[in-house]
C-alpha cells in the first residue's frame, strides 16, 4: 500500500485540531509535539491507533523512541517509509 506524505501531514493536522493544537501552516511540519507538551501518552497512543486504523499499517513503538521523529514532518516521513 502507498501512503502519501500529505496525507499522513493533513491526518496528523486533523487529529491536532481536534484535540485544540493549532499550528501554523509555516511551522507545522517542524511542530515537536513531544517537547510542546500537547499530547499525554494516551493521546500519541490514540494517534498511533488512528494512523493505524487509516492506513492500514503497524506502527511500531520504537518510530517514538527516536527523538527527531517528535516533529512532524520527520514523523509523517518514518510513516510513509513504514508503507
Amino acid at each position: 500500500m502507498s501512503v502519501q506524505r500529505d496525507a499522513v501531514l493533513a491526518l496528523l493536522k486533523e487529529f491536532f485540531e481536534a484535540r485544540a493544537v493549532v499550528v501554523s501552516e509555516a511551522d507545522f511540519e517542524s511542530f515537536d509535539f513531544i517537547a510542546a507538551g500537547v499530547l499525554d501518552s494516551f493521546e500519541v497512543l490514540s494517534m498511533i491507533m488512528h494512523i493505524e486504523a487509516h492506513f492500514g499499517l503497524s506502527v511500531p513503538p520504537e518510530l517514538l523512541l527516536d527523538t527527531r521523529n517528535a516533529q512532524v514532518g520527520r514523523f509523517a516521513d518514518a510513516i510513509v517509509a513504514l508503507a
